[in-house]
């Protein structure tokens, strides 16, 4: 059985080693303070000369929303297939060598790597590439492995995407990965509540001076169509949400309950808040099922407790 030669040439290769980037002397730019000094609607109109993936990136890294990539799924499963194949086949040639020792007269050994490097030329060298492609597989899964736990890029990350790249800054080509939109992926996920992504999707929060993000022009892009808003002023105004929702939810029933007497209409409070307070747990925090039935039922319990006490207390003496 004759194995394939192994992969030893070619920049995307998976098992080769980095080639050093020799730098080239780089000609001086001309001077341009004979030129006129184009103005905004000039700078929009060739947003691929003026701005190109220089203000695409610094966009990009300047907030986690905006910074989507592509996962490359299945060209990753491609290579890691690759890749393994590869290691099939080294398996099957060492397997069919330690057989043919076996069964062959005379000093045959496959008990010493020292004796493989000079009777067992073949052994030795796919042992020694072996090492280097596991050594590339084994990084290679559990990179991608981390890559694939990361979560879907929102609609709204891919919209922000969407919306810079109709300024035409880059070249029409190069901006066809946004259209793999179940491939893209944020690089940096924050998991919130289904409370605070609704807070990020208003508009009229998102654009209020409450929850604005101070310019910073050293890594916020100059876009004027680009609003940044704080995560931290986002978070507060999540926090004193739930914390006003939880003030409400527990004084509400309190001070209706001391003007009811009818036991009914007491009970259908308690029920109405106690079904609110089971929906606000789930929108407003990142709990799991049974923890959201668990708050909700000490909840309960409260209730009932200020029920038997204003019962108690309206009881004929």
């Amino acid at each position: 059985m004759n194995l394939p030669p192994p992969v030893t040439s070619g920049i995307a290769a998976p098992f080769i080693a980095s080639f050093p980037i020799e730098l080239q002397n780089i000609p001086k730019p001309p001077d341009t303070s004979i030129y006129p000094t184009p103005d905004a609607t000039a700078k929009r109109k060739k947003a691929w000369k003026y701005e190109g993936y220089q203000e695409f990136s610094k966009w990009m890294a300047s907030d986690d929303d905006f910074f989507v990539i592509r996962r490359f799924q299945s060209l990753n499963a491609h290579v890691i297939l690759y890749m393994q194949n590869r290691i099939v086949k080294i398996e099957e040639r060492l397997e069919q060598i330690h057989a043919n020792n076996e069964n062959t007269e005379g000093q045959r050994n496959n008990g010493s790597f020292s004796w493989d490097m000079k009777n067992e030329p073949e052994r030795d060298r796919l042992m020694c590439e072996l090492t280097t492609v596991l050594h590339h597989y084994n990084q290679y899964v559990e990179t991608f492995s981390k890559i694939r736990d990361r979560p879907r890029a929102e609609d709204r990350q891919i919209r922000n995407l969407e919306t810079f790249l109709k300024r035409k800054a880059v070249a029409e080509p190069e901006r066809k990965f946004a259209n793999h939109k179940a491939d893209l992926i944020s690089i940096n996920p924050h998991p919130s509540t289904p409370l605070g992504k609704l807070l990020e999707r208003t508009r009229l929060i998102r654009l209020s001076r409450m929850v604005e993000s101070k310019a910073d022009p050293s890594y916020q892009s100059n876009s004027g169509n680009t609003h940044y808003s704080s995560d931290a002023a986002l978070d507060n105004l999540s926090t004193g949400s739930i914390i006003i929702l939880g003030l409400c939810m527990l004084l509400g029933p309190m001070w209706w309950l001391e003007f009811v007497s009818n036991s009914i209409i007491r009970l259908t409070i308690i029920t109405v808040f106690l079904a609110c307070f089971m929906g606000s747990m789930a929108l407003a925090t990142v709990n799991r099922p049974f923890e959201v039935v668990a708050s909700s039922a000490a909840y309960a319990a409260v209730l009932m407790v200020f029920m038997q006490i204003d019962g108690n207390s309206k009881q004929p003496q």
